[in-house]
């Protein structure tokens, strides 16, 4: 209780404190830590924490991988790519059928970012599918939602190629 009260005395406040972190393990490229901000994206964590928890992302591939001629985003989050060829037209089309909220904040698309994708006519089309920044990527800002950050395994997000596999992702303890 003390040290709830010196942070709420320096102005931090308890969402602060609470920062998830979910491990990704991507099928022969390794692990990556990511940090999520409820504090900034309430609904989006929410929603993506429930997914991961209910095993949803185990076995989705990357989809999108845009590095040249600049380095920009990796996408996956569709649970078609466990059924469908990887170059099948569906695929990028598919989700949870959840949809969340718009949520503008201030996070900055800096590198290893995850950004909520969603159909552009519709900000509040946001599901399951997701992109991580391959470097900074500030016109991004205010039109998709950043809702967490690459922690650790940076590394590995840059040898993620079209096809490779989430083999599993899990809420760290």
């Amino acid at each position: 209780m003390t040290t709830l009260l010196a942070t709420l005395a320096i102005g931090i406040a308890p969402a602060d404190l609470a920062r998830p972190q979910v491990e990704m393990n991507v099928g022969g490229r390794g692990q990556m830590v990511i940090e999520l901000y409820p504090d900034k994206a309430p609904k989006t964590v929410e929603h993506f924490l429930a997914l991961v928890r209910s095993g949803f992302y185990n076995g989705i591939k990357f989809h999108r991988v845009e590095s040249n001629p600049r380095p920009f985003i990796v996408m996956t989050g569709d649970p078609l790519t466990k059924t469908l060829p990887i170059n099948d037209a569906r695929v990028g089309t598919g989700g949870s059928g959840n949809k969340v909220p718009f949520e503008k904040n201030d996070l900055a698309f800096a590198n290893g970012t995850l950004g909520l994708s969603r159909d552009k006519a519709d900000p509040n089309s946001g599901d399951s599918q997701f992109f991580i920044t391959l470097g900074a990527q500030p016109f991004l800002e205010g039109t998709y939602v950043a809702f967490g950050r690459v922690i650790r395994g940076l590394e590995v997000l840059r040898t993620i190629s079209v096809g490779d596999r989430i083999d599993s992702m899990r809420v760290l303890p």
